[in-house]
């Protein structure tokens, strides 16, 4: 009987082990470069991982930006691809400044890309 409840609790608990908390954090950008009619860029980020996204709030008139939100995802696993996109906010259309991408693994990870219109962007995440 003791074998059947056993088994019984690793079929029921089984998904639910593979899947970690992902924490991604202490989001900044310096030296961003907007269009050249915004001097110093209103910029804001986009992160996603798989169906969990989350939009920064603007930072106004910076070409160096720093963002207080986070990104909570409590299904990632290790290998899960991890986008943060980084906008300029416009009246018409924002501009995509550039991606950051990676695939995550399992602890506290420092990452930092170069952003395509200029500038790069740092940030932080774990994974547990």
């Amino acid at each position: 009987m003791a074998s059947r409840l056993c088994l019984l609790l690793l079929i029921l608990c089984g998904p639910n082990v593979a899947q970690c908390g992902l924490r991604v954090y202490n989001v900044y950008a310096r030296g961003i470069r907007p269009d050249p009619g915004n001097n110093n860029g209103d910029g804001y980020v986009r992160m996603s991982c798989g169906p969990v996204s989350t939009t920064t709030h603007v930072v106004f008139n910076t070409p160096n930006p720093n963002w207080h939100e986070e990104l909570h995802y409590y299904g990632a696993s290790p290998g899960n691809y991890l986008e943060l996109r980084v906008y300029d906010k416009d009246v018409m259309f924002d501009d995509l400044l550039g991606i950051c991408a990676t695939n995550i693994q399992r602890g506290t990870r420092k990452q930092y890309c170069s952003l395509s219109k200029g500038g790069y962007l740092y940030f932080t995440y774990t994974l547990s």
